[in-house]
């Protein structure tokens, strides 16, 4: 089976994923569900599947144009969401991941139908910091990514909070106090991650000061003043849930300039 083939079925079953979410929050019921996280679980296996694929193409990590990188991105914010959404009481950041991780993906798919195949880059020589700098940088961002789910989550249960009339879904949530901490941690992570992301930036064989390492110090700044002015208690757990869903902008941004 192609690799474009592989990678519409993941998207197919993150579309799952994101339906499921539509569903959720109109009709504001939500009930775990094992086939739900069956599709979710498929849809992380196919996109595993995808960059095994173009890493042997490459003959390195796959991130090497705008689609692989967007595949990366969604495949990152799956993986972290396994190993954290339980450990963090997020079980629910699954159906609000869905649609970011759809959408990273739809456009990916748009991108290879529109350009066609990426012609193979490989690395002349191997710089294993590259390498480390460019895939812990995305996973910073895929921690980045599920900071701002959770903080959309925060905003959903503030909202039914202020409307004395919650639905089944608010039900679901976990408590408010729950979202605040678990922003907080994976911002955390994140600029963890993020550091090792730039510190590898440094140690690369061709150490030059690019654009591209420019604006992941400014993301790094910019994380770290959110989680400084949320310790130091500068502003309510509202508005820090919302600056964490607005920050991850920078991201993104970052991405679109690839």
């Amino acid at each position: 089976m192609n690799t474009p083939v592989l990678l519409a079925l993941s998207t197919l079953c993150f579309l799952g994923g994101f339906s499921f979410a539509v569903v959720a929050l109109r009709t504001g019921l939500h009930r775990p569900s094992w086939a739900n996280l069956g599709i979710m679980i498929a849809g992380f296996l196919l996109q595993c599947l995808v960059l095994r694929d173009w890493g042997a193409l490459h003959g390195r990590c796959p991130i090497t144009n705008v689609p692989e990188v967007l595949v990366f991105l969604g495949w990152s914010l799956v993986l972290l969401y396994f190993i954290l959404g339980r450990a963090f009481r997020l079980s629910l950041l699954g159906v609000f991941t869905a649609p970011l991780v759809f959408l990273l993906q739809a456009v990916a798919l748009v991108l290879l139908l529109a350009h066609g195949p990426y012609p193979p880059e490989k690395l002349v020589q191997t710089d294993i910091w590259h390498e480390l700098h460019a895939a812990v940088s995305l996973l910073s961002f895929g921690a980045f990514g599920l900071a701002a789910m959770a903080g959309l989550m925060y905003l959903v249960q503030d909202r039914q909070l202020k409307s004395h009339h919650p639905g089944q879904l608010f039900y679901s949530l976990p408590p408010i106090r729950y979202l605040t901490d678990a922003i907080a941690r994976l911002l955390g992570i994140g600029l963890i991650l993020l550091s090792g992301g730039i510190v590898s930036a440094y140690l690369m064989n061709a150490r030059t000061f690019t654009p591209h390492v420019g604006l992941s110090v400014v993301i790094w700044a910019a994380y770290a003043g959110l989680l400084t002015w949320h310790f130091l208690r500068r502003g309510s757990p509202k508005r820090f849930a919302g600056a964490a869903v607005i920050a991850f902008l920078l991201p993104l941004v970052q991405l679109a300039l690839l």
